[in-house]
């Protein structure tokens, strides 16, 4: 055994060197790659899942400082010690009478589990549509739309799961303009330039990623083979392998290789997990032949102006993500179940753009109008892309929406960058009208549950001009498909905490038009004068918090209901 442990303790240093350097001369095999959190394509973290998060007593995660409320978006600093948006303290303290007529929050993304148990009575129906009886009842175009609609579907009831990035389909469009021959101008020159230095980038980065992790993961099940078979090994968590002795070079090789690997990299689901991460990349986000819009949706890919396809099935194949959104926004406060959702009189209309993938202009717009038309009051975007080539039409349906007195919700991003700079989309900002804005529009960057350095968490998108408000984003604790519940970090959570504070709003003051609304929100965050943060992207150095965003604040529903009372009075 002396042997076995000095040799642990060599394993232990180069494990702690594992992100830095790439040594594993002991058993000379493939070395484990630098970690790297689990994330979707759009850069929310998937935190380790959490068995049997479904009753309220066992809703808390872990944190730095301990133990933390899975749902502490609602709490309140001066009541929980917690920068939450400070919903709980509106249900606790304000006597006003709330309005019968639920609000329609349109929440546009990868899908909603319809039939989850934390959103029973929470999901919008179609008042004016039969359910499947395969006629259009309301002649909106849409068959048997009842819960929404899903713009990534095919007619046969098939689904988009995967698709490009728009800078894969950029590229691939200049590729094609190279090859007939096309005219450009110089700023289509200039545009097509950085689109191909960016796709060639990322795609060669991706395939090393990918390339590394694979070796890493064959080498890891291989050892996990030899443990089966010649020590008769079960169990393999990092733990129990940690134990293992044997007399066998060659299980002791294999044992000491998963535990430098599960040191790192956590369990086998989660290298699972990340395989699919990082094979996903190169199979469909950076495959320049992948196409499922032609197989699947068979639209007009080409023509942005284009409606009425894909088909009523809003769950999809993984909405997750959505799930999650919509949870956050209105999951049952009452039911003893999972979370408590911000606004509690409310209806999600739910409606499938986004595929693992990039969203196309075309399904936004469409899903834009389609949320409008049909009586929502607050549309919440949790996705966001580095090229919007039909930005035209996207900006006329942002438009539609402000005329129409709807809310948008925007999600600033995850690329720890700042939109003044580097702008992602959609945005608020129209192509062809300079200088206007969308009146109704607010984005929303990510912040952190303590008053600390990390306020503004490291993965958060800010901008002075281009950022609104910041809300909680960090581990937020919501529903997922199949009566799941799952932490997840990233400006996708905070933009639902902003739709849901909103909708509360509306609740007791539902003649508030989005103009009007957007004002108060604007007015009443929560302030932290000369407060120091850590900058997202350059985490070295320290910045005003109220640097980041216009207001320099958090959303504080409890401030902005006590407003608008004092308004009415």
């Amino acid at each position: 055994m002396k042997a076995r442990q000095f040799y642990r303790s060599a394993i232990s240093a180069a494990v702690m060197a594992a992100i830095s350097f790439p040594v594993l001369a002991a058993n000379d095999s493939v070395p484990p790659v630098p970690f790297e959190e689990l994330t979707t394509v759009k850069g929310t973290i998937i935190e380790p899942v959490i068995k049997e998060q479904r009753t309220r007593s066992k809703r808390s995660l872990s944190d730095a400082a301990g133990q933390l409320d899975g749902d502490w978006f609602n709490l309140d600093p001066e009541m929980n010690g917690i920068e939450g948006s400070s919903v709980d303290r509106v249900y606790d303290t304000i006597t006003l009478a709330p309005s019968d007529k639920p609000v329609v929050v349109a929440v546009i993304d990868s899908g909603v589990d319809v039939h989850h148990e934390d959103l029973q009575g929470k999901m919008w129906e179609n008042p004016r549509e039969i359910p499947n009886n395969g006629f259009d009842d309301d002649f909106n175009g849409y068959v048997d739309d009842v819960y929404g609609w899903n713009f990534i579907g095919g007619q046969d009831g098939s689904h988009v799961a995967y698709d490009t990035l728009a800078v894969t389909r950029e590229y691939k469009r200049y590729q094609a303009y190279k090859d007939y021959g096309v005219w450009l101008t110089p700023d289509e020159k200039a545009y097509f330039a950085d689109v191909e230095k960016e796709y060639l980038a990322e795609s060669e980065a991706a395939n090393s990623k990918y390339q590394a992790f694979k070796a890493m993961y064959d080498e890891a099940q291989a050892s996990k083979a030899v443990l089966q078979n010649k020590h008769g090994q079960t169990d393999f968590s990092l733990a129990a392998i940690e134990q293992i002795s044997s007399d066998d070079p060659e299980v002791m090789k294999a044992a000491d290789y998963l535990v430098q690997t599960l040191s790192t990299w956590r369990s086998f689901g989660y290298m699972d997990s990340m395989l699919e991460r990082y094979s996903s990349a190169v199979d469909y986000h950076y495959n320049l032949d992948y196409d499922p819009r032609a197989e699947i949706v068979k639209d007009q890919p080409y023509n942005p102006w284009q409606y009425r396809y894909g088909n009523n099935d809003v769950i999809g194949p993984d909405a997750s993500h959505g799930t999650h959104v919509a949870g956050i926004i209105a999951a049952d406060r009452y039911n003893q179940l999972g979370v408590r959702g911000v606004a509690s009189n409310v209806k999600i209309m739910a409606l499938r753009v986004v595929a693992n993938g990039d969203e196309r202009d075309k399904d936004v717009a469409n899903a834009v109008r389609y949320a409008v038309d049909n009586g929502a009051k607050i549309i919440n975007m949790s996705f966001g892309k580095a090229y919007s080539p039909y930005k035209d039409v996207v900006d006329e349906a942002f438009r539609y929406a402000s005329r129409h007195g709807v809310l948008l919700v925007h999600s600033a991003g995850n690329s720890h960058t700042d939109n003044d700079i580097k702008p992602s989309y959609p945005n608020r900002f129209p192509l062809y009208y300079p200088g206007h804005r969308i009146g109704t529009w607010l984005d929303i960057g990510a912040s952190g549950n303590y008053k600390d350095q990390r306020l503004a968490t490291s993965f958060t998108n800010f901008g002075k001009d281009s950022v609104d408000v910041f809300a909680p984003g960090y581990k937020i604790m919501s529903t997922t498909p199949g009566n799941n519940y799952q932490a997840f970090s990233g400006t996708s959570m905070a933009s639902p905490v902003v739709s849901g504070v909103a909708a509360l709003a509306l609740t007791y003051f539902p003649d508030l038009n989005g103009r009007q609304l957007k004002k108060a929100i604007l007015e009443t965050v929560r302030t932290y004068e000369g407060h120091m943060v850590k900058n997202p992207a350059t985490p070295e150095v320290m910045v005003p918090f109220s640097e980041l965003s216009a207001t320099g604040g958090v959303v504080d529903a409890y401030h902005l209901l006590q407003h608008l009372q004092e308004k009415q009075q």
